[in-house]
């Protein structure tokens, strides 16, 4: 930008691209040149030279004065303001899980008819997929802990639409955490929405197999990722992001994924993230071939792979996203009560709020006790021991979630 000053306001650094004096009045020989110190200024100054145009995009602009440093601050605030007024409001898990409820259907419902037309050779319009996308977003501003519990625990029979579902809502509440833009956060929330669409080219019976696959089949199953993103360039234009997601969800950091055995760096950001939800939600779900770990238990795993399996810095964020011990998740105590976790103290991860349900030494069930383990008084069950399964005690975990 070419901006005019007084010569008193030049500064080393900056670009003068005129001089505003005709050339015969002094004997300076350039009119285009770079300030270089304080003796060049003097030296403009001794020749007469009394206003100058500087080039701020070839060297230095004037810094802001203390006005405008105020009216920038100011700004600033009403920026934020603006974006704190327009985010959704916050509400309680009770009143947001009924929501998610209702969400997960929709957002499942949209997924079954993309995959059943990926399957029939028809287009699929991933663009129907965006209103789910923006009410997920605003789901989680409105409470993060309400969708991705109540989306891990699925259905039977229903485990691809809703993994889907869980998985994107978990990727909206890492990238909320890591403070990505919300446009980011919608393509990486489609693209997690769609990244197992492929499996609609692959025999239902291999996908849902409750043994050990042989070499060729697990070849065959692999090819979902590229046989997704076949489908998905023939009927839609995707960003960059999104399609990051759906090719590189199942690539490792120490580059023993597939389908490109890409490593590190070469993964991207979105894909790194894919990969960390994709295993998490996996690990915590019911699947033919294995039953379901706690969520605890899984994040412990998680975390020893990181720097081998999943980047270090995006799992470590991850426990932060969901807690060491997330909402949902049954725990023993020190006093030998059961305990789900309602919330989540982002602060003392170790010591959430959770509700006292079961004695375990007897066997029986105990009037609900809400109790915050991050509080010094009123707590008379002491801490947490380790993390439990509802099937271990046949609970039911429905019947115990937050509400």
């Amino acid at each position: 930008m070419i901006r005019q000053i007084p010569v008193s306001e030049l500064l080393p650094g900056m670009y003068v691209v005129d001089l505003h004096k005709n050339w015969l009045d002094h004997s300076l020989w350039r009119q285009r040149f770079e300030i270089r110190n304080e003796a060049h200024v003097r030296e403009l100054v001794a020749e007469g030279i009394a206003n100058v145009s500087i080039d701020t995009n070839r060297g230095i602009d004037l810094p802001p004065s203390p006005l405008a440093r105020i009216n920038e601050v100011e700004r600033k605030f009403i920026s934020l303001a603006e974006r704190i007024k327009a985010l959704p409001r916050q509400v309680s898990l009770g009143e947001e899980r009924r929501r998610a409820g209702r969400l997960i259907n929709e957002a499942s419902g949209t997924v079954i008819d993309l995959m059943l037309a990926a399957r029939g050779g028809r287009k699929v319009d991933a663009a129907r997929l965006e209103p789910v996308v923006g009410k997920m977003i605003e789901s989680v501003l409105r409470n993060p802990d309400a969708l991705a519990p109540l989306a891990r625990l699925k259905q039977m029979g229903a485990y691809a639409t809703e993994h889907a579902v869980a998985t994107a809502a978990l990727i909206i509440a890492l990238g909320r955490q890591q403070d990505m833009p919300q446009p980011e956060l919608e393509k990486l929330a489609l693209g997690t929405l769609l990244k197992d669409i492929g499996q609609s080219a692959i025999d239902a019976k291999l996908i849902t197999k409750p043994g050990m696959l042989s070499k060729s089949e697990y070849t065959l199953v692999q090819s979902h990722v590229e046989e997704g993103l076949a489908v998905l360039e023939a009927s839609s234009r995707l960003a960059e992001t999104s399609v990051a997601v759906v090719l590189e969800h199942h690539e490792r950091f120490n580059g023993c994924g597939y389908p490109y055995r890409m490593a590190g760096d070469e993964i991207s950001v979105a894909g790194r993230m894919a990969a960390i939800v994709d295993s998490y939600d996996a690990m915590t779900s019911d699947r033919p071939y294995r039953p379901a770990i706690s969520p605890s238990l899984a994040l412990r795993q998680l975390y020893d792979q990181g720097g081998t399996q999943f980047d270090p810095a995006l799992i470590a964020a991850f426990v932060r996203t969901v807690g060491v011990y997330p909402v949902g998740t049954l725990v023993m105590l020190e006093s030998g009560h059961l305990a789900v976790v309602e919330e989540v103290n982002h602060d003392i991860l170790l010591s959430p709020v959770v509700r006292v349900i079961y004695h375990a030494s007897r066997r029986q069930y105990v009037t609900p006790v809400r109790i915050d383990l991050a509080r010094k008084v009123g707590n008379h069950y002491g801490q947490i021991v380790r993390a439990e399964t509802f099937e271990r005690w046949e609970l039911s975990p429905l019947r115990w979630q937050p509400a």
